[in-house]
């Protein structure tokens, strides 16, 4: 093999060991900043958990607040294309149910990152990029989901799908009942059955028939 060649692969050895060993540090973080908290945890219960020396830790990440960062960003990933999604080829309502649904999804795969941010700005929590967006009222997730529901919401509004109304003030109700996912009792409830009550809830708030009910009350016009 041309000595190019065993340089490219060597270099994707390197490449590849190295996320490696990021991928066994943030992971390690998460859980560990879940089950303890943020404080509680030392870079040394880090390492240790990833299965690597403490100074490996020094070649990815410059303290802990900056694998905290890393945390919260994987944690948010999945949530902020939930929130940037708007699919022009649905209705608004299949649009805000799919939203809806696509949120519970996300929200409760990423619960242990959500629980942590919510208790570090509950205190004083970390300075630098990581506490700044902790503190951004503008990130606070109620606020984000009313954001991306209002978009839909008034989209509805002007094609007739939703009777007239506040968008704003709508997408915040909304929003807020989605709040209820942090609730112990939501945890308790299957995944499906938690879509299928918030999706007709947003639905009955709109004045908009879910798609059993019109067939329900279809069928029982059509047996009189």
């Amino acid at each position: 093999m041309p000595q190019s060649g065993l340089i490219e692969q060597s270099g994707s050895r390197v490449e590849r060991k190295r996320a490696r060993n990021r991928e066994a540090l943030v992971g390690a973080a998460r859980r560990l900043f879940a089950a303890g908290g943020f404080d509680a945890t030392t870079i040394a219960d880090i390492a240790e958990a990833a299965d690597l020396g403490f100074g490996t830790f020094y070649r990815y990440f410059e303290d802990k607040e900056a694998i905290l960062q890393a945390v919260l960003d994987e944690g948010r990933l999945e949530i902020d294309a939930v929130l940037v999604a708007d699919p022009a080829s649905l209705t608004a309502t299949e649009a805000l149910t799919q939203l809806s649904a696509r949120f519970v999804r996300a929200v409760r795969r990423n619960h242990d990152v959500l629980v942590l941010m919510w208790q570090l700005v509950m205190r004083e929590g970390p300075r630098g990029r990581a506490g700044a967006a902790l503190r951004d009222p503008e990130q606070a997730l109620p606020l984000r989901l009313a954001n991306a529901m209002s978009r839909l919401i008034q989209r509805g509004i002007d094609g007739g799908e939703f009777p007239a109304g506040d968008a704003d003030l709508l997408a915040r109700l909304l929003s807020n009942a989605h709040m209820y996912l942090f609730w112990p009792s939501a945890q308790e409830m299957d995944e499906a059955s938690l879509i299928k009550t918030l999706c007709e809830f947003e639905l009955r708030a709109l004045g908009v028939q879910a798609a059993d009910e019109r067939q329900a009350s279809q069928t029982g016009g059509n047996s009189r």
